[in-house]
């Protein structure tokens, strides 16, 4: 399946080696490249693409929050994902914003440095062939999965085009080349078997996926694809789908990409007297979903092990803290012993947030409306601030869990606390929180030194610390928090030089939505709920 100029595809990613490499890998299309999420944006607004490669290193955000916009507005785009080696979002969200293909970000480009060094000295490597084949494009080689996925996937998308346009317009007098079209289009693999269990038709999907020609492929019977312990499984599917009418099976298929598991479908072909003339079905690749499956299950069990030593090794102790600590205050009470048992009280409740949400799976968020003042004072008399002073600039309140809200203003406290002042300044660092109505965000900034831009767009990985004592967990907590809530997050530098994140999305109390409902649908679910009740 060769790629034409008519076919568009857009490489958005903050390296431009990335763009040379599509550009390389599928040098018959149109590539247009976008170093920014923002021109990614324009691009997309202005232009019809067949094919989006999103990568990373973007300096204004996170693709993954541009491919949550594309999916908004677009569920048919395809989108291949070039995922750096620490990307800390997990491939189960990338599945459920509907991506196609998920590669190596870092391999693509050590392909494309070898790639850029071949133009200038053609040597052997021995991760690269000279053998091409009709699919593949002058310099690049037929194992190259960047290339052989976007071509794939941008050609059924511009015939996917084409066919709606005909549709739209007037239907062709024969209309079998546009069925085949339609057919090879398909991301499925579609076949027909004769009464015999003989293949007689399939799409252009079944020989790329099998590399077998046409001449190879006619004759075939169903269970000779797969793998020889899956083969029985498919005949006797065979046999239920003429019986019965109907069937579904799984089998693994071989493939130059792997072994893939496939779900295959069946339903019976007979003409109107009633004679079984053969069998048709459509076989899914749900090797991703399995895997999927999988994790999801590694995971609960994992949040399993994670509340029992929540419920024992840390409840425990800290039920026992707390009982002499009441004993002590009987007698002996105190302004400080009053601190003590706030900050135990809020660990308390800390503990048992993150208890529920190990044994459900998922943050339970309470929404209701809250005083982002008094939130952030709360948060604040909880965190170890020293001489640094608070200034809260907004008698607002909004639709959040309060116990959460204050969980994330008390890790951005911490972290301007603790990173803001890493340059041994002698002057109080100053915290400021606004919010504003009308654009929807919350912000926490600062005074302090401010992020290095060089690491402006990790700081929310899991574990990412510049500091020798940090955890590098709290700005990934807010993070986490902020999504729960339906919220998206960005920093920046505030107009003092210091460190600024802004959160969008918030709803305030008392502010409707013009039009369309801008909320998470989690959000708006459970406000549309306490609205009717």
């Amino acid at each position: 399946m060769q790629p034409d100029s008519s076919i568009r595809v857009l490489s958005a990613d903050g390296d431009r080696a990335i763009s040379r490499a599509v550009q390389r890998a599928v040098s018959e299309a149109v590539v247009d490249e976008a170093a920014t999420l923002d021109a990614a944006r324009r691009a997309l607004d202005g232009d019809a693409y067949d094919c989006l490669v999103l990568g990373a290193g973007f300096s204004d955000g996170d693709g993954v929050s541009l491919l949550r916009e594309v999916r908004a507005t677009d569920d048919d785009l395809p989108v291949v994902v070039l995922a750096p080696g620490d990307a800390d979002h997990a491939v189960t969200e990338l599945v459920d914003l509907g991506i196609d293909a998920y590669l190596d970000r870092a391999a693509v480009l050590r392909r494309a440095a070898r790639a850029d060094g071949d133009d200038s000295d053609d040597t052997d490597d021995t991760d690269d062939t000279d053998d091409t084949d009709s699919d593949t494009p002058a310099g690049a080689s037929p194992d190259d999965e960047l290339g052989s996925r976007v071509r794939r996937l941008a050609c059924e998308h511009r015939k996917a085009r084409v066919a709606i346009d005909a549709l739209n317009g007037d239907p062709p007098a024969d209309a079998s080349w546009f069925i085949e079209d339609a057919l090879d289009a398909l991301d499925d693999v579609f076949y027909v078997y004769d009464g015999e269990g003989h293949l007689v038709s399939w799409n252009e999907r079944l020989s790329e996926l099998t590399g077998l020609t046409d001449a190879d492929l006619a004759g075939m019977s169903a269970d000779a694809f797969f793998h020889e312990a899956d083969r029985p499984a498919v005949k006797r599917a065979v046999e239920e789908a003429i019986r019965t009418g109907t069937t579904v099976v799984e089998a693994r298929l071989p493939t130059d990409d792997g072994m893939l598991l496939f779900q295959l479908t069946g339903r019976r072909l007979t003409k109107p007297n009633g004679e079984v003339v053969g069998f048709c079905g459509v076989g899914r690749d749900i090797t991703t979903h399995r895997q999927h499956e999988e994790q999801l299950a590694q995971q609960n069990e994992r949040l399993g092990e994670f509340a029992r030593v929540l419920s024992h090794d840390l409840r425990n102790p800290l039920s026992v803290a707390i009982g002499f600590l009441d004993l002590e205050r009987e007698t002996n009470d105190s302004e400080h012993l009053e601190r003590v048992a706030t900050s135990l009280t809020r660990i308390s409740d800390i503990v048992n947030d993150v208890l529920t949400a190990a044994r459900r799976g998922t943050a339970v968020v309470e929404f209701t409306p809250v005083a982002v003042e008094a939130v952030a004072r709360r948060a604040w008399d909880t965190v170890e601030t020293g001489d640094a002073a608070l200034v809260v600039e907004s008698t607002a309140t909004i639709h959040a869990d309060p116990g959460r809200l204050q969980r994330l203003f008390e890790n951005l406290f911490r972290n301007s606390v603790e990173h803001g002042t890493a340059d041994g300044r002698t002057s109080p660092l100053a915290v400021r929180v606004t919010a504003s109505p009308a654009d929807g965000t919350v912000a926490v900034e600062d005074d302090g030194t401010g992020i290095d831009a060089a690491i402006v767009t990790r700081v929310f990985e899991r574990g990412f610390t510049t500091s020798a004592e940090g955890t590098g967990f709290g700005l990934d907590i807010v993070r986490s928090l902020a999504e729960a809530h339906g919220w998206s997050v960005s920093v920046g530098s505030a107009s003092t030089g210091g460190a600024r994140f802004e959160f969008a999305g918030v709803e305030f109390a008392g502010v409707e939505f013009a039009g369309e409902d801008h909320r998470c649908p989690a959000s708006a679910a459970r406000k549309s709920g306490s609205d009717d009740s």
